[in-house]
């Protein structure tokens, strides 16, 4: 039963519930209460919010594909009416796009000829939560095909789906709304439950998936449609009830994006926090990676947004591999129940590797810091029964910035009634310039204690860096409480946000750059790698 209350701030009617496949996938990571507000369409702010509404990834595709399934036109045609039409194209999506549209040919051409259909497919079930006055409707996303009683939906994913996941719940939503979903004759953005016409069940409902970066395709479910609906009550039903009644607040990464982000009591509200007086441009998410991004290519950070396929490999030197491998063994170790040190003689053979088979030596080093960590672990003071948060993630909104600041830290613990922040960095040889400039990590950490938004609140959290170097561990505890050491803590912030929160242009700067981006397959105005 959905006993749900329309949160302070927001304002319509709560009575329409409206699911997509996707809400399968979002569950897991997302926030309860913004995913129930997500399937209430009807549902909008009392006063309007300035937010950066990030560009469809899929649309040029899917109007491309209109193009060419509804209207048949030739692809070239397709490609250049569909990418022309509506809102302005990126380079970069575009390129994505004709390039997507080329696998998915090639990954469709031998399946059943089957007709496109153009109206949404929408499953309703009126009042199905305890005798609670609802309207729940469910749809899907993706191409609609179907002939002579047998229905097909082709979800489209951006990259590969050669070693994808299955998400039963998603399938099984997805083939209930091809099982008994009727067409919609009314537009789904509009207000209200949608129109729907007459259902002409199938008997045979198919669900695909394609991977539209290599033309790689699964067959996800294909039966009739009472297998489809007993597989829904099975593996969807259950959560989509859970979704709906969602009401705890869990800040995370899509922040940005929910409509009580300014009102949010589980998000701190710091004015200034980053140093930046100018609220006119659109609530955006920062962190340090995205200051990182942008400083490489400025419109880094939106591929990333527009989740564009990286080539993950020009970012993973062996350098960065070793980073990877030393704090990912460590994480694990902190996670350990019961809870104990690290040790010295509990150390991978990273040499076994496959990351490592050109470089020995980097494997080497990264197993010697990870005995040297034992040295220095900051469990070894904390106890047992200490409380220890690894990869704890901080979200905090900045009114005068307009900004959703997100750090992630590698390690909050609390000893002898005082919260530490640990911060761990890898490197061959020891940093030997201004450590707050060298590692803003640990100058976001200051401020945010400064801020009171980590353990101890007022009081202040103390932050530690653990440096592991072919030299042996180096650790530095700051002084969160000294004037000088968070002014400049405070300089560091500021400058490491202030390029990137002014910068609306997105322009590149092809160089040498582009040698070690994970979107050069895509920007036009890169310089191509050697060899690729």
């Amino acid at each position: 039963m959905v006993n749900w209350q329309i949160p302070e701030g927001i304002t319509g009617d709560e009575k329409l519930l409206r699911f997509r496949p996707s809400i399968a996938v979002a569950h897991k990571r997302s926030c309860p209460l913004r995913l129930a507000l997500k399937v209430r369409p009807d549902l909008v702010r009392d006063r309007p919010l300035y937010r950066d509404r990030p560009d469809y990834n899929m649309g040029p595709f899917h109007n491309v594909l209109d193009h060419m399934e509804l209207d048949r036109k030739p692809e070239n045609l397709a490609l250049s009416h569909g990418l022309q039409s509506g809102k302005s194209v990126h380079p970069a999506l575009a390129r994505w796009t004709e390039h997507a549209v080329r696998q998915y040919q090639t990954s469709v051409k031998d399946l059943a000829h089957l007709e496109p259909v153009s109206r949404d497919w929408v499953r309703r079930l009126d009042s199905p939560h305890g005798g609670i006055p609802l309207v729940h409707e469910e749809t899907v996303t993706g191409r609609r095909f179907e002939k002579d009683g047998v229905r097909e939906l082709r979800i489209l994913r951006m990259g590969s789906v050669e070693r994808r996941a299955r998400n039963e719940v998603e399938i099984a939503l997805a083939a209930a709304v091809l099982a008994e979903g009727r067409p919609a004759l009314s537009k789904l953005w509009k207000k209200g439950p949608a129109t729907l016409g007459r259902l002409e069940r199938p008997h045979q409902v198919r669900v695909i998936e394609i991977g539209c970066l290599d033309a790689t395709a699964n067959v996800l479910f294909e039966d009739n449609p009472e297998a489809a609906i007993d597989k829904y009550h099975r593996e969807a039903e259950g959560l989509l009830g859970a979704v709906a009644a969602g009401s705890e607040r869990r800040p995370g990464n899509d922040c940005a994006e929910c409509p009580l982000i300014d009102m949010c009591p589980a998000v701190p509200s710091r004015e200034g926090l980053l140093g930046i007086s100018d609220a006119s441009k659109p609530l955006r998410a920062w962190s340090l990676t995205t200051t990182r991004q942008h400083r490489k290519c400025g419109p880094i950070p939106y591929f990333y947004d527009l989740k564009l396929p990286p080539d993950r490999s020009a970012e993973r030197s062996p350098e960065v591999e070793r980073g990877v491998a030393v704090h990912k063994w460590i994480e694990a170790k902190h996670l350990r129940s019961p809870r104990q040190a690290c040790r010295a003689d509990d150390v991978p053979d990273l040499t076994r590797e496959e990351r490592f088979a050109d470089d020995a030596l980097q494997a080497k080093l990264g197993m010697r810091m990870i005995g040297d960590h034992s040295l220095v672990c900051p469990l070894r003071e904390a106890g047992r029964e200490a409380e220890v948060h690894s990869e704890h993630q901080v979200v905090v909104y900045d009114p005068a910035a307009h900004v959703v600041v997100i750090a992630k830290v590698d390690l909050l613990y609390l000893t002898a009634g005082v919260w530490r922040l640990r911060e761990t960095k890898t490197s061959r040889y020891p940093f030997e310039g201004d450590l707050l400039k060298g590692f803003p990590q640990v100058a976001l950490a200051i401020v945010l204690s400064a801020e009171g938004v980590l353990g101890g609140g007022n009081v202040g959290c103390r932050v530690e860096l653990e440096r592991l170097t072919a030299n042996g561990p180096v650790l530095t505890e700051f002084d969160v409480h000294d004037p000088e050491v968070v002014a400049e803590a405070r300089m560091v912030v500021r400058l490491e946000a202030a390029g990137w929160h002014a910068d609306t242009a997105r322009a590149t700067k092809a160089g040498k750059e582009c040698q070690t981006c994970a979107f050069t397959r895509w920007c036009p105005d890169a310089k191509v790698r050697s060899g690729s």
